[in-house]
């Protein structure tokens, strides 16, 4: 377990990373979320998800870069975000909405990248 001051989701810089976007279908004192970070160093993007109650800390046990899920086809990756925000049983606020503008984000930035 990642201690919170290393914590790939709360200190990304630590990591060389930067929080692309994030989606959280729970709200409250709950969390579920998909997240996509980039890296700082080669733009190189990353995914994952967690959930869990108030009392951990999201990604609290991913051990930096290595435990994230690179993103190296984005409509996988698209499609992946789909199945993940379907297979959620209760959706707080805009979760469809933010879903997509995540999905988009990743999308230009993929491009981007594959331009530069």
């Amino acid at each position: 377990m990642a201690d919170y001051d290393e914590n790939v989701y709360h200190h990304p810089e630590k990591h060389g990373l930067t929080v692309v976007g994030e989606v959280d279908t729970a709200g409250g004192y709950e969390f579920n979320m998909l997240v996509v970070w980039v890296r700082d160093e080669d733009s190189a993007m990353f995914w994952s998800t967690d959930s869990g109650c108030s009392c951990p800390s999201p990604f609290e046990d991913v051990e930096g870069v290595d435990g994230l899920t690179p993103v190296t086809d984005v409509s996988q990756f698209s499609s992946e975000a789909r199945k993940w925000f379907r297979d959620q049983s209760y959706v707080y606020g805009d979760g469809r909405d933010a879903l997509e503008r995540l999905i988009r984000k990743v999308q230009r930035r993929a491009r981007k990248a594959a331009t530069a």
